[in-house]
């Protein structure tokens, strides 16, 4: 495997080996519900908390100075805040994730022309993207339009942009495989354009005029505006139109 940090191939630096494996799956967060005088707890869903992937690096060049250089480099990388890590796999596929160095490199030299470092990088966002985008784009010329789009990742989709094209009305997408689905309310008029998107954490729904049409929004079945598991997902769509107007589902599948 290949790791690049921001534009630094990180085994051009030296010896690379993973410590922390990539294989393994963030730590979830979140308790049961714990009632006074009842035996157990009630469950409540829990959901992955951010990790840590650790690599070591061993450093070995022919003088002092070019080993200076490259911690140097290594610093530099620490001192940039977050970019993206980048890891292309052995089946070829490439994954992204939005990574900071954190902790300290705890350098040793077991040779004057060789150092050995441990590099922590803090993935805020838990988990690692498809470099690849899927897309779906769904017709809505019946009622209801129905249709299986399939999420490759290994874990739940809870931040796909799902685009609205005219012309819709009251437009409910369920996803019958989880229970969960997310309806418009009111008229999109061709060619208008509403998208629903994630932004810093936050959902919001903005058509191409600008207008901001988060209050049309409603949602069901989960805190998530709209997911997708793992696999095959089974979606019916309702509109009042049903004619030529286009639901489009995006998302860069995540990995665990």
């Amino acid at each position: 495997m290949e790791w690049i940090f921001g534009t630094t191939n990180l085994s051009e630096l030296g010896y690379l080996i993973v410590l922390e494996d990539y294989l393994n799956a963030p730590e979830k967060r979140g308790d049961n519900i714990f009632i006074p005088y009842r035996h157990g707890r009630i469950y409540t869903k829990k959901f992955y908390d951010e990790r840590v992937m650790s690599f070591g690096l061993t450093v070995h060049e022919t003088t002092l100075e070019s080993v200076e250089n490259t911690l140097d480099t290594l610093k530099m990388l620490a001192g940039n805040g977050q970019q993206t890590l980048t890891a292309y796999m052995n089946n070829g596929s490439i994954r992204n994730a939005q990574a900071e160095i954190v902790n300290d490199f705890g350098v040793t030299r077991p040779a004057p022309l060789v150092a050995k470092v441990t590099i922590d990088f803090l993935i805020a966002g838990a988990f690692m993207r498809s470099a690849t985008q899927e897309t779906n784009n769904i017709v809505i010329d019946a009622a209801p339009t129905t249709e299986t789009i399939t999420n490759p990742g290994t874990v739940e989709e809870r931040e796909a942009t799902i685009v609205l094209t005219g012309p819709l009305q009251n437009t409910v997408i369920t996803n019958s495989t989880n229970g969960v689905s997310l309806t418009y309310t009111g008229a999109i008029a061709a060619p208008r354009v509403v998208t629903i998107s994630v932004v810093a954490g936050e959902y919001v729904a903005t058509d191409d005029l600008a207008a901001n049409k988060i209050g049309q929004i409603t949602h069901s079945g989960s805190e998530a505006l709209f997911v997708l598991d793992p696999g095959a997902n089974s979606l019916s769509i309702a509109d009042d139109t049903a004619t030529t107007g286009e639901v489009d589902i995006n998302y860069y599948p995540p990995f665990l």
